[in-house]
């Protein structure tokens, strides 16, 4: 057995640890970044669609930067972007439908209603980030 497969199964507990965390705050800023437009917009009077849109142009540039760097340390590419902008972009639907449910359908303020769907697509995003930068579904 190799010295560093042998290191890697050891560690591999630790190493998905890590690589939680960093996905957590990450996700966690890309979050606040996304309810602060929503409930900002909001407050001055934009409707959720079009905030949802200025949303995803903020977040996903910032998300895919900062996941490829910090949580996994990747070196960045066209590539990789492109995966993860096209996944973010089917997630964008999912936000969509999410909020059209809680705010038009359910009558509840977008101040709920965005913390709401950011929640409901944390796992969608969290295998998503995987798929696009490592170019896998693995955790170690």
């Amino acid at each position: 057995m190799a010295v560093g497969s042998f290191i890697r199964r050891m560690l591999g507990p630790y190493l998905v640890a890590g690589l939680t965390v960093r996905y957590t705050i990450v996700g966690a800023i890309c979050a606040l970044v996304h309810n602060a437009v929503m409930i900002v917009g909001d407050l001055a009077g934009g409707h959720y669609v079009p905030m949802t849109v200025l949303s995803l142009g903020i977040v996903t540039p910032l998300g895919y930067l900062l996941h490829s760097r910090f949580t996994f340390r990747e070196q960045l590419s066209s590539r990789a972007f492109l995966r993860f902008a096209s996944g973010v972009t089917a997630g964008f639907a999912l936000c969509l439908l999410s909020m059209a449910i809680l705010c038009t359908g359910l009558g509840l303020p977008v101040v709920l209603a965005a913390p709401l769907t950011t929640i409901t697509l944390f796992l969608w995003n969290y295998v998503l980030a995987h798929w696009a930068i490592l170019d896998r579904w693995r955790l170690n």
